[in-house]
């Protein structure tokens, strides 16, 4: 039974690691399940089996992508932080350092949600994740540091949502840019949406 498991495991990365290849040639209209399971020497059978659709390939790949990104360190921030202000800049941290580990296949994969809504449907549950994670701040926020009315956090919410976005990310990076200074613009930014102008505590 183990080493049943390691062989599907194995298959697994192998699947994945075709999958991102094929997203990241120049021309990638041609993506299919039929090219993924060639490229990785499988079966079409093993391949729906394991996935199921093109959909459920990609939401595997995004979630393979995430934890080589350390997705995965989202949710200590908001259970050691007792800080909002901390946490917000963890929470910009952690989504920036993500979108740079592998940015070449999201945007890929961000390109294919916009035209086909299987998988758009995933990059909008995930994006939905994200602003409740916002929300959850923000809320933090305006209890530590009173002062933000409802259409303001509402405001704030959507602003936060937006510049942590991989889109906002993408075009702030631009050819030159390193996570860094990507960093310092997005955290100005939300600043000045929430209404930050030095708190004591930060």
């Amino acid at each position: 039974m183990h080493r049943r498991q390691v062989e599907v495991g194995k298959t697994r990365a192998r699947v994945l690691a075709a999958a991102r290849e094929l997203l990241l040639l120049k021309d990638f209209s041609g993506f299919s399940m039929e090219s993924v399971a060639r490229r990785a020497d499988v079966s079409r059978l093993t391949l729906y089996y394991q996935f199921e659709s093109k959909a459920g390939l990609l939401e595997a790949l995004y979630d393979h992508i995430a934890r080589r990104g350390k997705m995965e360190q989202l949710a200590s921030i908001f259970r050691q932080n007792s800080d909002p202000l901390a946490t917000l800049s963890d929470f910009i941290g952690v989504f920036t350092n993500f979108w740079a580990s592998d940015r070449a296949a999201i945007r890929r994969l961000h390109a294919l949600g916009t035209i086909d809504p299987d998988i758009g449907k995933g990059l909008q549950a995930r994006n939905e994740r994200r602003r409740q994670g916002v929300q959850t701040i923000v809320e933090r926020y305006s209890r530590v540091y009173p002062g933000l009315s409802s259409s303001r956090k509402a405001v704030a919410i959507d602003t936060i949502h937006m510049l942590t976005s991989f889109e906002t990310f993408d075009a702030l990076a631009g050819s030159s840019r390193n996570v860094d200074d990507v960093v310092t613009i997005i955290q100005g930014h939300v600043h000045h949406a929430i209404g930050y102008v030095g708190k004591a505590s930060h």
